[in-house]
């Protein structure tokens, strides 16, 4: 896939119908999480990728409580595009987003099975594995 000429690449302040979508398939629907949309969302800055015009994958951003540091979120990518480095991809544009805000360290809560993804991307899991609604999660961070 030519991630230059078939991508678009896309910020809202909160979450859009399409990013909604991705989510709910992707956490709800797929992964059986009820607890998906929060108030975290309204100070968020959500990505969302399209291929071809077609929605396919998102994630958030949202300064933390440290100065430098920014937590990433709601990283999913729909079945049909999972496979293809479209998780690279969004990560790179989420890691340029927060560079361009300020940031200089990216964490996020990995679910387990995730894990060697975020970590083939130099992320380094942190302290113990703990659950967020019933899925194993581990935080992990990475200097940008």
């Amino acid at each position: 896939m030519d991630y230059n000429n078939d991508i678009l690449i896309e910020y809202f302040n909160d979450v859009t119908e399409d990013t909604r979508y991705i989510r709910e398939t992707v956490f709800v629907l797929e992964q059986g999480f009820t607890e998906e949309f929060d108030e975290i969302d309204k100070k968020s800055i959500h990505i969302l990728i399209k291929i071809n015009n077609k929605r396919a994958a998102t994630a958030r951003i949202f300064k933390s409580d440290s100065d430098n540091k920014w937590t990433v979120g709601r990283f999913a990518v729909l079945k049909e595009y999972r496979g293809k480095g479209l998780g690279s991809y969004l990560m790179q544009k989420v890691e340029e987003k927060i560079k361009e805000q300020g940031g200089m360290i990216a964490e996020l809560s990995a679910q387990k099975q995730a894990e060697k993804f975020y970590s083939s991307l130099g992320y380094i899991p942190m302290g113990d594995i703990y659950y967020d609604q019933h899925a194993p999660h581990i935080h992990m961070e990475k200097k940008l």
